[in-house]
Order: C-alpha cells, then structure tokens, then sequence
C-alpha cells in the first residue's frame, strides 16, 4: 500500500507542475463532490489542471489534511466539452479517484460525470452534474445527481445546491458563498444541510490562485 501512495504523490506532483492553472485553499474542513460526505477536520485543498478553452481538459483535485499535511484524497480528471455555445456541456472520467487513511491505506473508485450550466442573465445561471461512481477495491457505488444556481452580484458569488443520491436515500441542500478579494484571494464559506438525516455541517476557507 505504501507504494501505490508513493505512486499517488509522484504522479500529484507531475500533475502540479504542469498544471496551467492552480490553487491552494486553507479551509477548516475538506471538499467531496457529494456535499453530505465532506469532512469537517481542517484540510489543504488544492486545485490544478488546464484551462477549459479547449474540448479536452486535465484537472487535479487533492485534500491534505492539516494535522500531519499527509494526503487524503486525490482525484485525476479529465473531461470532454461536448457541447460549447449559450449551454455548456461536458463529460468527464475520474481515473482514478483515491482515498487514503491515516494508515496509508488506499481505496480506489472510478466514476463518470456529466455537468451542464446555461446563463440565465448577467448575474445568474443554472446547472447540472451528475456522477456515477464505483469502488475498485471496495463495494462502494452511488448515483448522485445535484441542480445548481449561481447569482454573482459584485464580489460576492452564491451557488445554491439541491441533491440527491442512492445511498440510504440521501438527500439535502447546501450553499457555497465566495468573497473575492483580489484576483488571486478569495474567502469562501460553505454551508450543508443533509435532510434525510438532519445532519449539518460548515466549513470555512481563504483561497490563493495562483
């Protein structure tokens, strides 16, 4: 298992490096594309890849706890735009996704996705992502669909969320609002409200792109 991890971050530094775009978030919890299994213990959270000017991009995203800076996931994307004029539309391969426990043990999961967002004005568009994910060395598989508006009014950036998922029937609402300070620093604040069982977890972030 320690190699597949050594594996894992000779490949995220690569990826970095090569990166076209990146940035670096200190948040009081950690990031999942599935709002109700983010975590609430203090993570770095990084983003890179290439910019999305093009049909065919390549994006990294990694959580890094803070306790003892060791990885906790990482994600290689790569995702096709299949569809790029008022409406946008894409479709995109997580090979592979990791997660790694404070043990170095790593599971691996394989999943597609499909997103979609269209301008509804100025200030607010709309959206849709859809995931499908399974384990490659575990039993874990989801369906996840989430319907999304953005409303960006000055510096201030809301996306509201309303999902659902397979698994134990859950379901609930979040939102993400984002304060940018400058170009390269933001502030952001990220609230979720799980209905199915009543749990609500929040988290807190300063971001830095690079």
């Amino acid at each position: 298992m320690k190699l597949t991890f050594l594996t894992v971050l000779a490949f995220f530094c690569i990826t970095l490096a090569q990166a076209q775009y990146a940035s670096f978030e200190a948040s009081t919890g950690g990031f999942s594309f599935i709002p109700a299994f983010t975590s609430e213990d203090p993570h770095i959270i990084v983003n890179a890849g290439t910019t999305d000017t093009k049909r065919l991009s390549f994006h990294l995203l990694s959580t890094i706890r803070l306790e003892n800076l060791n990885p906790r996931g990482v994600i290689f994307m790569s995702r096709y735009k299949f569809i790029d004029k008022k409406l946008k539309a894409s479709f995109g391969i997580h090979l592979p996704a990791i997660q790694i426990d404070q043990n170095f043990n790593v599971d691996t999961f394989f999943a597609q996705e499909v997103l979609a967002s269209y301008p509804l004005s100025n200030k607010w568009s709309m959206g849709l992502f859809y995931l499908h994910g399974e384990g490659r060395n575990n039993d874990f598989k989801t369906n996840f669909l989430a319907l999304s508006t953005t409303l960006v009014e000055g510096n201030f950036s809301f996306l509201t969320q309303a999902y659902g998922l397979d698994l134990e029937s859950t379901y609930g609402v979040s939102e993400t609002i984002t304060y940018k300070v400058t170009k390269k620093i933001d502030f952001r604040g990220f609230a979720n409200k799980t209905i199915s069982n009543g749990k609500f977890n929040w988290t807190l972030g300063a971001r830095y792109n690079l």
